[in-house]
């Protein structure tokens, strides 16, 4: 076993046992609401309220109707720079949140969302506005700093009417989830072990005449039938709408031959994100010349930016090391060759050196981070692509994968 492999290969099942070591839940919520408290105390807020679905979990360990919640407000949480937190939930929905150790108070949420209230929003985000006053005035005495996260126009004129200052909340949720605790990880192992579950039922189904929704499908029915919660983005392509990425999957039938790659980008147990990639061949066939061309550099360029991964490493400096893509591929290259994971996409997001000048920020790699490497292979005249991807535990020393479902030796060689 590649040493590189222990932390992945003593993953947790995902049933509680007495006789096994198992991620303890309650100590997870309270290191998350820490950190993120922490975040706040350090800017001088006096608390933040939180409508980011993602956040809430975070924060507090609630779930609850998570992706209505991201398009129409329906619950918030306002967290205060030292205690409990306090959630605001449509009446009788919130559930025995208060058993969670994390979360002090319910109450009703006055819902101020066009779609609930019509033209009454003004009036119920003024009520909003003076519960979360209250609780300012409760907690922080006369520090009326407030992050917030996604928040509507009429809540925030409600807000400012009062006289809180609104400040960044996405910010101080970005930075808490930097480091993960060991609960975290175990949570995040199991979320990798159900995907890469669907993986292999992709792989044992992939066959040509089937369509490019009903393979994607596999992977979003594994996720949901074992206690996972979305796919975050619908990306599996076959042929040429594998080049350029990002053309999530469609009616498009799959032919005998042709390259078929997929981003699990999913939402999974525990609330934890898996996202990880890898390109197939459909059989009956041969791979053909170019397509192992254009997967032996894809494997290449995921596999010397993985070894450049260590804590202490700065974005820049990774940027600068960083495996260099050749002219023909440059066009179409992946937004970023290595990003933070945790329960979604996460800070940071290192551009490529040639985005830099542009678009670049720096930092330094940590150790307890998660991260996944990517890479995507698609000629600017090309027909097909190649994406593959790692999900790995950034070390002091180096790293330890998460993400170890195996390559498709057909196109490998």
């Amino acid at each position: 076993m590649d040493d590189r492999d222990r932390t992945a290969r003593s993953a947790p099942g995902m049933m509680l046992h007495d006789t096994e070591p198992q991620p303890d839940m309650a100590r997870m919520r309270a290191y998350r609401l820490g950190r993120f408290q922490a975040e706040l105390r350090r800017r001088d807020l006096g608390g933040a309220l939180l409508f980011d679905s993602v956040n809430i979990r975070y924060a507090s360990g609630t779930r609850n109707g998570a992706i209505f919640n991201f398009h129409t407000p329906s619950r918030a949480l306002f967290v205060p720079p030292e205690g409990k937190a306090i959630l605001y939930d449509q009446a009788g929905w919130a559930g025995p949140v208060l058993e969670l150790g994390t979360v002090g108070e319910v109450h009703d949420m006055p819902t101020f969302s066009y779609f609930y209230v019509a033209e009454r929003g003004d009036e119920n985000a003024g009520r909003m506005a003076a519960m979360v006053e209250d609780e300012l005035a409760r907690h922080a005495g006369a520090n009326k700093r407030l992050a917030v996260d996604r928040i509507e126009a009429s809540l925030i004129n409600a807000l400012q009417g009062r006289g809180i200052e609104l400040a960044d909340a996405q910010g101080p949720a970005e930075r808490a989830r930097i480091v993960k605790s060991d609960d975290e990880i175990a949570c995040m192992l199991t979320s990798i072990t159900v995907a890469e579950t669907g993986i292999s039922r992709i792989s044992e189904a992939l066959r040509p005449g089937m369509t490019e929704n009903e393979l994607f499908s596999i992977l979003h029915q594994t996720n949901i039938a074992n206690g996972g919660d979305w796919c975050e983005y619908r990306l599996l392509a076959s042929g040429a709408r594998t080049n350029p990425w990002g053309q999530e999957c469609s009616d498009k039938v799959i032919r005998a031959g042709e390259l078929v790659a997929f981003d699990t980008g999913m939402v999974g147990r525990y609330g934890y994100a898996t996202d990880m990639s890898r390109t197939l061949f459909c059989e009956p066939g041969k791979p053909s010349a170019e397509q192992r061309r254009l997967y032996a550099i894809a494997y290449e360029n995921l596999h010397t930016n993985l070894e450049l991964v260590r804590a202490g490493l700065g974005f820049r400096e990774f940027a600068e090391k960083a495996w260099v893509l050749p002219d023909e591929f440059v066009k179409h290259r992946y937004p970023t060759p290595i990003h933070g994971i945790g329960m979604t996409d996460e800070w940071p997001m290192v551009k490529h050196l040639i985005d830099w000048e542009e678009q670049g920020y720096d930092g330094v790699f940590e150790a307890g981070m998660t991260v996944s490497v990517e890479s995507f292979i698609g000629g600017e005249h090309g027909v097909e692509g190649v994406k593959l991807e790692e999900q790995v535990l950034i070390t002091e020393t180096g790293y330890q994968r998460l993400s170890t479902y195996p390559y498709d030796d057909r196109l490998l060689g």
